[in-house]
């Protein structure tokens, strides 16, 4: 029978439970990135607030949530308790703090949220917001039906309903991770002048980066532990191998001066296999404890540390669909990311 036969034939006879009892010493690390309370926002990185709730309520109930620094531990020494979870934020929204830290309360889970150290502003400096984030706020923002990047050879987008907009969004996101990130910021600091003026910014709040009192709050906070996340999040691998450093030990030292806190553990920007080369690898490996990446799976004992696996929750994700994940129904045929990396 097939892996994937397999996992179909879980899921439909309900086996969540045997998927939960065959993996309950694989670790699950949860990926989120922001909440929000506005049922209309369609960006998959924004969890509803609602479904937040949900979700860590079951979590709670069905599962054994633990920080990442204790899963990675556990990894490590093989004294892994059954069924822990880990729950981690990527990039430093404000959400965060203001809709997520009461729910984590509520329930008394642990987080880890990796936050890109130039997205955080002083009180009086305006928001810094993240690339992809501001080219969705411009496509859906602008009046034009139509983006013209050709002048810098990156095509043209038409679009004329709101559902068009986002897949322009889609196409233009994953173009500028396959260029070189001189040329995505170029196109992005063009796009920023010559459309930012018609952005609303109040329309976007879910997209609103943490101040600097936000993070220092967080990293106050005895359920938070602050990772890094880069300083601008570029696609690690395409940067020269002289400008590694300054985006992830850089990274890191901004947080740490900003928060008067260690950082030891990281999250690799997009997070994909192929963000991942050996030089960023090995500049992580000399400077913090462990890191995640995007990669869909489950951990287990003994596995690179470096390369942890997680799974990303994202808006669209029904209350039965994540219960699946989270048992491994989907996950526990996975190979894990090696060091054989390119």
């Amino acid at each position: 029978m097939s892996r994937r036969l397999i996992k179909k034939t879980l899921g439909l006879c309900g086996g969540a439970s045997l998927a939960r009892r065959l993996t309950r010493y694989r670790p699950r690390i949860l990926m989120y990135h922001g909440l929000t309370q506005d049922g209309d926002v369609r960006d998959w990185t924004q969890v509803h607030v609602d479904n937040f709730r949900a979700q860590m309520g079951y979590l709670k109930s069905a599962f054994h949530p633990i920080s990442l620094e204790k899963l990675v531990d556990s990894l490590e020494t093989g004294d892994i308790s059954p069924l822990a979870v880990a729950v981690t934020f990527d990039d430093g929204y404000k959400s965060n703090l203001e809709l997520a830290l009461p729910i984590l309360h509520e329930f008394g889970i642990p987080a880890t949220i990796f936050v890109t150290s130039g997205f955080i502003a002083g009180e009086s400096a305006a928001p810094a917001y993240l690339w992809p984030d501001l080219i969705t706020m411009i496509l859906l923002s602008i009046p034009e039906n139509e983006l013209d990047l050709n002048r810098l050879d990156a095509g043209k987008f038409a679009f004329s309903t709101l559902a068009e907009r986002y897949t322009a969004r889609n196409r233009l996101a994953e173009y500028l991770k396959t260029v070189e990130n001189h040329k995505k910021d170029e196109i992005v600091d063009w796009m920023q002048k010559t459309y930012g003026r018609h952005i609303a910014y109040d329309r976007f709040p879910h997209f609103r980066p943490l101040s600097l009192d936000d993070l220092r709050r967080l990293a106050g906070n005895d359920l938070v532990t602050i990772g890094a996340h880069s300083r601008t999040h570029p696609i690690l691998s395409r940067l020269k191998e002289e400008d590694l450093a300054p985006e992830i030990v850089g990274g890191k030292e901004d947080l740490e001066r900003m928060t008067g806190r260690m950082v030891t553990q990281f999250a690799y920007p997009n997070g994909r296999r192929q963000d991942i080369n050996k030089a960023t690898l090995d500049i992580t490996a000399r400077h913090f404890s462990s890191a995640v990446t995007t990669e869909a799976g489950l951990s287990r004992s003994g596995m690179n540390k470096y390369l942890l696996p997680r799974i990303g929750v994202g808006r669209s994700l029904a209350m039965p669909e994540f219960r699946m994940h989270l048992a491994g129904i989907y996950h526990m045929f996975r190979k894990p990311v090696t060091g054989a990396l390119p």
